[in-house]
């Protein structure tokens, strides 16, 4: 078979597993949590089983004694190591399925917010069922294929795929246009104003920061957005709560956060009311999530269960998350209270203890702050970045410093301006960042300042 053939052939197999994944979601929306348990565990077992015809998953289903074969539980299931992006970086060629041809698999990579890019392939199975959960999730919100978005999107990576001509082709046949969030000033912003004034999109799906940054430019000059008519969709980066009400108050519909992960795909979503609840519903049709450990919150654990190129069985995201009450490890959860943010975002004291970054952004958004970074050094030592707003006053840099030294005593602080806060490698926001590697963590974190940390 010739490269094009295969290719038309590989495409016609991802399609075939992109209408059984909208189909089975649309079929089991009403199912109850017994049902849905039962199913995930037959998949996951499916799924495990063709894991272990690879290398990798041979020898660690050896070393932890743990049988494929066998009727195994989610108790069972969690004692299986968890999956690092380590072990993938290392040991991606012994993890590769023998049941899926060199042609069927696509090769792809992370954008590096963890800090490390990361390589994967992806099979037909994969391909189709990741891009139905993300078309389900958009088709809840009204927003069906075809339907007119706008995108305030994009990194090194998806700039280089809008550069192909068939990419500019399928975006115009689906209705897509593109606002290219790279790089960002009060012009442009105002420029991609006019232009999704004239153009009335039906949704706007935008990095939470980049919307952010347009809603704060139209709030300073006293504007109100008439568009989208439908809705609003966050992703790519956490949307914390002083984004979401200035967001809010310059557009006229609701915004829904979405988390996910190039390599994983669409993780769970806001499909209810914004107003009401900012849980997210988990895609249990396609990637099982966990928590790493018992309690509230937890590592985020997440096994595709449609990776037929290459099974990612316990993978660690890298990201925190605040789990529904009797969340247990190696079981499915079907929601998920809130996603917190990259693990390794504290803030960390020499003897050990820690804060957590989710703490930071609760305590700056009653500050009259556009955006802000938090870098602690290697020597503990921290600085602070602030892109003021309209009504930054020095004694708001005195109590950003006043409050980070109450809970990390001892730790030299310095506050200063900037017009503006970089980004990571993969052009996201990272509210909080640390460059110290502590021996060891307390696992009873530094407890904040209530009056300060609402």
């Amino acid at each position: 078979m010739n490269g094009t053939r295969a290719l038309r052939a590989t495409t016609r197999s991802a399609e075939r597993h992109y209408r059984e994944g909208r189909r089975f979601r649309r079929d089991a929306r009403q199912w109850s949590d017994e049902r849905r348990e039962g199913w995930v565990l037959a998949q996951l077992r499916r799924r495990v089983r063709l894991a272990a015809e690879t290398p990798f998953y041979r020898e660690r289903f050896r070393d932890a004694g743990f049988d494929p074969s066998g009727d195994f539980t989610y108790r069972d299931f969690a004692r299986l190591p968890v999956l690092e992006r380590a072990d993938v970086s290392g040991r991606w060629a012994d993890m590769l399925s023998p049941r899926v041809d060199a042609a069927e698999r696509r090769k792809d990579g992370t954008g590096g917010s963890t800090g490390t890019p990361l390589t994967y392939w992806s099979g037909p199975e994969e391909r189709g069922w990741r891009l139905s959960g993300q078309d389900d999730f958009m088709a809840c919100l009204g927003l069906e294929r075809g339907t007119r978005m706008a995108f305030l999107w994009g990194h090194h990576i998806d700039q280089r795929e809008r550069e192909r001509w068939r990419d500019r082709v399928r975006d115009l046949l689906l209705n897509r246009r593109w606002y290219d969030c790279f790089r960002l000033s009060p012009e442009v912003l105002q420029q991609y104003h006019a232009s999704l004034s004239r153009e009335r999109p039906d949704g706007l799906l935008a990095y939470a920061s980049a919307l952010d940054a347009l809603a704060s430019e139209l709030l300073a000059g006293g504007l109100r957005a008439t568009y989208p008519s439908r809705c609003l969709v966050t992703g790519a980066e956490k949307l914390w709560p002083a984004q979401r009400a200035r967001i809010e108050a310059a557009f006229p519909v609701p915004v829904h956060e979405q988390y996910g992960s190039r390599e994983l795909g669409l993780v769970a979503s806001q499909r209810g009311d914004p107003s009401t609840s900012h849980a997210l519903c988990v895609d249990w049709a396609n990637l099982l999530v966990e928590p790493e450990t018992e309690g509230e919150d937890s590592a985020i654990i997440v096994t595709k269960l449609h990776a037929d190129a290459m099974p990612m069985l316990r993978y660690r995201v890298g990201d925190q998350g605040r789990f529904p009450s009797g969340s247990r490890p190696g079981a499915p959860c079907w929601t998920l209270e809130e996603v917190l943010g990259r693990q390794l975002d504290g803030l960390h004291l020499p003897d050990g203890r820690w804060v957590h970054g989710v703490g930071i952004p609760h305590m700056m958004k009653d500050l009259p702050v556009r955006e802000f970074q938090i870098v602690q050094a290697a020597d503990y030592s921290i600085e602070v970045l602030v892109v003021p707003g309209p009504d930054y006053a020095p004694d708001a840099g005195l109590l950003v410093e006043r409050v980070l030294r109450e809970n990390l005593p001892g730790v030299s602080i310095q506050v200063r301006t900037s017009e503006s806060i970089p980004r990571s490698a993969a052009n996201k926001w990272r509210p909080v960042m640390t460059h110290v590697i502590p021996a060891a963590v307390d696992p009873v974190a530094v407890a904040p300042s209530p009056a300060e940390f609402p």
